[in-house]
């Protein structure tokens, strides 16, 4: 069974990286592979069947690929690219390059997007038929929302108000993006009669903020509009917190006191171009 496995990939027989692999099956084509064999076979003596990439010595195999003699192996015709093993020739998701994907409607042949279909055009995110698409209708972008396309038209239902290209058919009365008036943000609370109600804890910052518990939440930490800046950064008890070992530093995000150039031992404090931070203070130079 492994050798005929080690057959259907293209590889050399081998030994594996221990009989904890596991393996995700591969058809070949198409790049089906990366969302799940259904080869009967196991990569190595002891491995199962699974949906996540198999580790290989100090590396994770991409979906789909075989761990052979602490080597990760796609089948045949495929390629190994962050998120699976796919044949670049024929996979509209990855056509051509791991990180080139056609058009929805669009075939990938011989690593090129194809032309979209009769009937439809080619708009930045998919291939439209113009005269029925609720999310293109009549142009390219043109959203209807929660309405219909009729004759390249949006067609909004009784109660409803065309907001425009980008917003479509909304109910101001009770959507929390519209309320009362087309682009009103309640945010986290809710649209009631065209107003934003807020929830316990909310309060409302306006500014198509809408409603937010500044006390958890990261886009408005403390006050209305104060954002914390990434880099895994949560808002705690209105203040922007890190992980273990890392300090919050205004418009710095989370980093580390220790080690970091640009604030070093303290928030803003910053190491010349040619000193390191070394345990909080700049050195060299």
């Amino acid at each position: 069974m492994v050798a005929a496995l080690l057959g259907l990939f293209g590889v050399a027989s081998g030994a594996g990286c221990g009989g904890t692999d596991t393996f995700t099956g591969s058809n070949g084509g198409g790049g089906t592979s990366a969302t799940g064999g259904t080869s009967a076979g196991a990569g190595t003596t002891g491995s199962t069947v699974t949906e996540t990439g198999v580790q290989c010595g100090m590396v994770t195999c991409p979906v789909g690929a075989l761990c052979i003699a602490g080597v990760c192996q796609c089948g045949t015709g495929e390629v190994a690219c962050q998120d699976g093993c796919f044949d670049l020739s024929a996979d509209p998701g990855h056509c051509g390059n791991c990180d080139h994907s056609c058009k929805t409607g669009q075939t990938c042949e011989s690593g090129q997007c194809g032309a979209c279909p009769q009937g439809t055009i080619e708009c930045p995110q998919a291939c439209a038929d113009l005269s029925a698409d609720p999310t293109n209708c009549g142009q390219c972008g043109k959203n209807c929302g929660s309405g219909t396309c009729v004759s390249g038209v949006c067609q909004c239902a009784q109660g409803q108000t065309l907001c425009g290209n980008q917003i479509g058919c909304v109910d101001l009365s009770s959507d929390p993006k519209s309320c009362g008036e087309c682009g009103v943000n309640c945010g986290a609370g809710t649209c009631v009669s065209g107003q934003c109600q807020c929830g316990a804890g909310q309060v409302d910052c306006g500014n198509n903020i809408g409603c937010a518990d500044l006390s958890s939440d990261p886009n408005n930490c403390g006050q209305c509009g104060e954002p914390c800046n990434g880099d895994g950064s949560t808002c705690s008890s209105g203040q922007c917190v890190c992980g273990a070992g890392l300090s919050y530093c205004q418009n710095g995000g989370c980093v580390n006191l220790a080690t970091s150039k640009q604030h070093c031992g303290d928030c803003q404090n910053q190491c010349d171009n040619n000193q390191q931070c070394v345990n909080g203070n700049c050195q060299g130079g």
